[in-house]
């Protein structure tokens, strides 16, 4: 295997698999890529019953083609990741809260999660940001099942603070991915041209609304070399470097970290650090859906395979959930302090790889 990890990057699927499987044979035939990752709305749909837990209008619900990769009349040519989005299949993914594999060679990535491929940490967030919901518990599958899928089909996709702690006390990653966009990236790349292709943007963007602030903050503390999203259904490109000022105004609705504060105030200037920003638009013909990244592999990682690619969990990722399904976080998440509860945790230590590995045969993560 190259000394490259070579990802292909989806926006939003919208249930169909076939079509974005045959763009990619179609575009890098030479050359499958290694990985694919979708960002969102992947509708995971296996039956009919599976139509009620789905927030899309009657009149577009459709069953798209995942139920043929689910019974294996089909199976995904290339090892794929997705992360879910606000128009999912909620009953097979709430099923998986955690992780798990939807099909073969398909897998999810829970509410959130984190896993090692070729010793690049890729992280994910599902669904999107709502500030009503943050602080609230999600229901259970079985709450759900008995009170019905009409009370909570439309907010059970809403990011959870439970959902985004895990990922806050992780030290690094390298690509994270989320459906909506951190909310000051679009004052980062070309807003005048996303503007004009996306005029009713402008009072969004103005109030700096356009996306998450928790994924804003959680952009400034990683600082992860990829930032993948969807959700807009446009194109879009930026950079974040970690030693600039925002030049966006304050959002009423952000959530101060003081994350600026974690630079080094010394008189030696800290190495900055740069995040690329991609943003996809939904599959479709004639439709930025599609796109290639490198990333370079770490050959010295345990998790590095010459010949193969195997998916491994983030070792330190359940170390974060263990330790905060024991020492919940009941204050807001600007009052924690991220860094005091990684020394309580403890150091990862002693990992046995072997353990951590994803087995297609559905291992839960």
């Amino acid at each position: 295997m190259a000394e490259v990890l070579r990802i292909a990057v989806q926006g939003c699927a919208h249930g169909e698999l076939t079509t974005i499987y045959k763009s990619i044979e179609t575009r890098f035939e030479s050359a499958l890529p290694d990985l694919l990752i979708i960002l969102g709305d992947f509708q995971s749909l296996r039956d009919e019953q599976d139509m009620a837990s789905i927030a899309v209008p009657d009149k577009y619900k459709k069953m798209g083609d995942f139920y043929k990769y689910y019974t294996e009349e089909l199976t995904a040519p290339v090892p794929t990741v997705f992360i879910g989005g606000n128009h999912e299949c909620m009953r097979g993914l709430a099923e998986l809260p955690f992780g798990g594999f939807v099909a073969k060679n398909l897998y999810y990535m829970g509410y959130s999660g984190s896993i090692v491929v070729q010793g690049i940490e890729i992280s994910g967030l599902s669904g999107i940001y709502k500030r009503h919901d943050f602080n609230t518990i999600r229901p259970s599958l079985k709450q759900i099942e008995l009170e019905g899928w009409g009370n909570y089909v439309r907010n059970l996709y809403h990011v959870r603070k439970s959902d985004v702690l895990p990922l806050f006390m992780l030290n690094h990653t390298d690509i994270m991915l989320s459906h909506d966009w951190p909310n000051g990236v679009v004052h980062h790349g070309d807003t005048k041209k996303l503007l004009k292709l996306k005029p009713f943007f402008k009072d969004d963007v103005r109030k700096n609304e356009l996306g998450s602030p928790v994924s804003w903050q959680l952009l400034r503390k990683l600082m992860p070399k990829w930032w993948l999203s969807a959700h807009l259904h446009v194109k879009f490109e930026a950079e974040v470097t970690s030693n600039k000022r925002a030049l966006e105004e304050k959002n009423p609705e952000e959530i101060d970290l003081d994350l600026d504060l974690d630079l080094d105030n010394s008189t030696s200037t800290p190495e900055p650090k740069t995040t690329k920003f991609l943003a996809l638009d939904k599959c479709g013909r004639n439709r930025k859906h599609l796109e290639m990244i490198t990333v370079n592999v770490n050959s010295s990682h345990p998790t590095f395979h010459q010949d193969y690619l195997r998916i491994y969990l983030n070792p330190e990722f359940l170390a974060n959930r263990e330790f905060l399904s024991k020492e919940p976080q009941t204050g807001r998440l600007e009052d924690i302090d991220f860094d005091r509860l990684r020394e309580q945790r403890g150091e990862v230590e002693s990992i046995n790889w072997e353990d951590y590995i994803l087995e297609e045969s559905g291992r839960k993560a």
